[in-house]
């Protein structure tokens, strides 16, 4: 008598998981820097929009191993994310598919900085379109000019 019950229980099908929240996703994102080897940059389009990965990907190629545009991880505005602390200061969910996430990271005393990131909900998933602090309106923006001007030979 208990195991059709069992059966069934284990035939039944499961409910989906709730989709993530751009709240969710960037948490997560950054409880990754929990992992000293964590870079965003391993796997990009698991974190980064089409448009901001193709950018990148086409600066590593015009930086030919140098530094580039992106001297430091705009995620984390650092070098070495060691004692990252970040916290999610205000979600803004405008459109179904798209939000605007306030960050503040810390490396502890006065050494804090707020960063905007842009997200754009593709297959299901949220990814970063672009990063915004008080000193760079548009990672994007500043990463395609740089682009331009390499290209070009400037």
């Amino acid at each position: 008598m208990i195991l059709p019950l069992v059966l069934a229980a284990l035939l039944a099908p499961t409910p989906q998981a709730a989709a993530e929240t751009p709240r969710g996703f960037v948490s997560r994102l950054y409880a990754a820097y929990r992992d000293p080897d964590y870079s965003p940059f391993t796997h990009p389009a698991r974190v980064f929009a089409p448009p901001l990965v193709a950018a990148l990907r086409e600066n590593a190629r015009l930086s030919s191993g140098e530094v580039g545009y992106l001297d430091a991880d705009p995620l984390c505005q650092c070098q070495d994310p060691g004692g990252l602390r970040a916290a999610v200061a205000g979600v803004r969910q405008s459109a179904p598919g798209s939000a605007e996430v306030r960050v503040r990271i810390a490396f502890g005393g006065a050494d804090s900085r707020d960063l905007r990131l842009t997200l754009v909900r593709l297959a299901g998933a949220w990814r970063i379109a672009d990063i915004a602090t008080a000193d760079e309106p548009s990672f994007l923006a500043g990463l395609r000019a740089w682009n331009r001007r390499k290209r070009s030979g400037r």
